[in-house]
């Protein structure tokens, strides 16, 4: 398996990249989450790979953090759901709220998730809860996240998603909102200013 690959980026797309190890390009499909997170530093980055094998494909996937690798895993070990899929619950919910929905069991917030029905929820939760304390502590960047008022935090990305902004870019645009206005601040001015940024 290849672990991680460490190189020049050489394209960085919403879906995939492409990294620059000694003059071979190799192709990483990528959740938006990694997109947004992923370091690149004088033009190289480190980004950390699974790699799917089957009769007709050989397919490379990436992730910025330790976490986003193993929910990953996680998920594809679930019946009726592949890397493409894995891909979009990653890319359709933060690791924190996707924890917090499957140790409380809520399925009906997993098919807020674009592409998750009733059923795949109810498989989720079944499947997964009892494997969901292996995946490895999250890697937040310093920011709001840890600081802000959570209930501002959650309604405020929640307005912004019914709008049809992305979850995981609302959540962090929010979170960077609040760093910067402080804790004193109502409501409607995060969501006004985080639209703006949007």
């Amino acid at each position: 398996m290849i672990a991680y690959l460490e190189g020049r980026l050489a394209e960085k797309h919403p879906t995939h990249f492409v990294v620059d190890v000694g003059g071979v390009g190799f192709h990483v499909q990528v959740p938006l989450s990694s997109y947004e997170e992923i370091d690149v530093v004088d033009g190289k980055v480190k980004v950390l790979t699974y790699l799917h094998v089957r009769e007709d494909i050989m397919a490379l996937y990436g992730f910025a953090t330790m976490a986003e690798r193993d929910l990953f895993e996680l998920l594809i070990g679930v019946s009726g759901i592949g890397p493409p899929m894995a891909l979009k619950i990653l890319s359709g919910t933060p690791i924190s709220d996707f924890k917090r929905m499957i140790a409380a069991e809520d399925s009906k917030g997993l098919t807020r998730i674009k592409g998750v029905g009733p059923k795949l929820a109810q498989r989720l939760v079944l499947e997964v809860r009892d494997k969901i304390d292996t995946i490895a502590p999250e890697e937040f960047k310093p920011d709001a996240m840890g600081m802000a008022d959570p209930d501002i935090l959650s309604e405020a990305t929640a307005a912004l998603v019914g709008l049809g902004t992305n979850p995981v870019q609302a959540r962090k645009v929010v979170a960077t909102v609040l760093q910067d206005m402080g804790d004193d601040v109502a409501i409607e001015d995060v969501i006004k200013k985080a639209l703006r940024s949007i």
